[in-house]
Order: C-alpha cells, then sequence, then structure tokens
C-alpha cells in the first residue's frame, strides 16, 4: 500500500531539518568523535551512516530538532547564511527607531545603501519593535559590527527561550555575538528575532517551490 503524500512529505521535511540540524551543530561540545568533528564542516565527506550516528548520539542527549516547536525547528535547521541575514535584520530593526524614528528619502537610500533594500524594510516594517536604546549612528564604520553583533545576540536569547540546547548551537554563534551592544532589552530582542527568523525562513521557502 502506498505511503499517503502528507506522510511521505513529513518524513521528508524531518529529514531536511535534522540534517540541516546536524551541519549547524556544535560538534566539538556536543558530540564523542572529536576527530570526525571537523569533518562535519564538509557535508559531502561523510556518509549517510555516519551522519545518522552522529545525529542520534547528539539527539538522545539534547532532542530531535524535528520534533521541536515551530520556531525552534526554524532557527535550529537554518543553515549560516540565512542565520546571519536574520541577525542582520533583527539587529537593525532593533536599534532604527533611536537613530531616526522618521526616516527621510536621503537617509533611506544612505540606510539601503549600507544594509541593502531587504534589511531596511525589514527594520521599518517592525520599527514599532524596536527598543528605546542609545541612539547608535547606523552610517558609521563600526555600525554594522555593531548591529551584527546584536543581532546575534538577539538569535542566541531567542534559542534559549526556545530552550535549544548548547550542542544545536555551532560555536561560530558565540564569536558573532561578541563587540555587541553591553546590554539588550529582552521584550524588543525577542520579538524582533523571531520576525527575522521567520521572514528569513518563509523567503527560503517560497524560493525552494
Amino acid at each position: 500500500m502506498r505511503t499517503p503524500r502528507a506522510d511521505g512529505e513529513a518524513i521528508s521535511n524531518a529529514a531536511r531539518i535534522r540534517k540541516a540540524a546536524l551541519l549547524s551543530a556544535d560538534m566539538l561540545a556536543a558530540a564523542r568523535w572529536d576527530g570526525i568533528a571537523p569533518l562535519l564542516a564538509d557535508g559531502s565527506t561523510l556518509s549517510p551512516r555516519l551522519h545518522w550516528r552522529l545525529f542520534t548520539e547528539i539527539a538522545e542527549a539534547h532532542g530531535d530538532p524535528a520534533t521541536f516547536a515551530d520556531g525552534a525547528r526554524r532557527l535550529t535547521s537554518m543553515a549560516t547564511d540565512g542565520r546571519a541575514t536574520a541577525a542582520l535584520r533583527a539587529g537593525l530593526a532593533y536599534h532604527l527607531a533611536a537613530f531616526c524614528p522618521a526616516v527621510d528619502r536621503p537617509t533611506l537610500m544612505r540606510l539601503r545603501a549600507a544594509y541593502g533594500d531587504e534589511a531596511v524594510a525589514f527594520a521599518l516594517g517592525h520599527i514599532n519593535l524596536s527598543a528605546a536604546t542609545p541612539p547608535l549612528d547606523l552610517l558609521s564604520e563600526q555600525a554594522r559590527q555593531v548591529i551584527e553583533a546584536d543581532g546575534w545576540s538577539m538569535l542566541a536569547l531567542l534559542a534559549d527561550e526556545y530552550r535549544i540546547s548548547a550542542a544545536w548551537r555551532a560555536a561560530g554563534w558565540r564569536d558573532m555575538a561578541e563587540n555587541g551592544s553591553a546590554s539588550l532589552l529582552k521584550g524588543p530582542a525577542l520579538a524582533l528575532a523571531a520576525a527575522a527568523v521567520d521572514e528569513v525562513a518563509a523567503l527560503k521557502e517560497r524560493a525552494g517551490r
């Protein structure tokens, strides 16, 4: 008897989530196979069987990402470039209102040139969630580093909120969060991080159809 299409899609989606989560896991911290962990950076070097053994070892101790709630599943299975995009959007949105509550056309053009049309559009669309932070000159040379670091910190806060184990977070998350603001307001940070992750994940899903 043929497996119903819905079941087949669910199985395929779970496999995709598990593979993506494994490729972004902190292997050196999570797995006992330290000598093999660096090879995982190139997903083509390991056999499917070995991938599954690595995944099973981490999942037994830290949970199966395919069974996480929707938001946690999206964040865990997001590729590094997707998380970087979400971090930039969240960080920019967090600081935008303090920089300029009303954006004139010349400033808008400069922001677009610095951060890209989509990041600026996201920030403007979520400006009501921006925090009352000390103003940051978003057009300065140092601003992008702070924006990105704060965005990564916001993603880390979101992962904490979802109770995602550190084992499912690549060590690079911690590195990217350096040089950010001294503190972030949790409420706005979580709301913006979740919105950015949802938007980036939705765009990728539509592009893959």
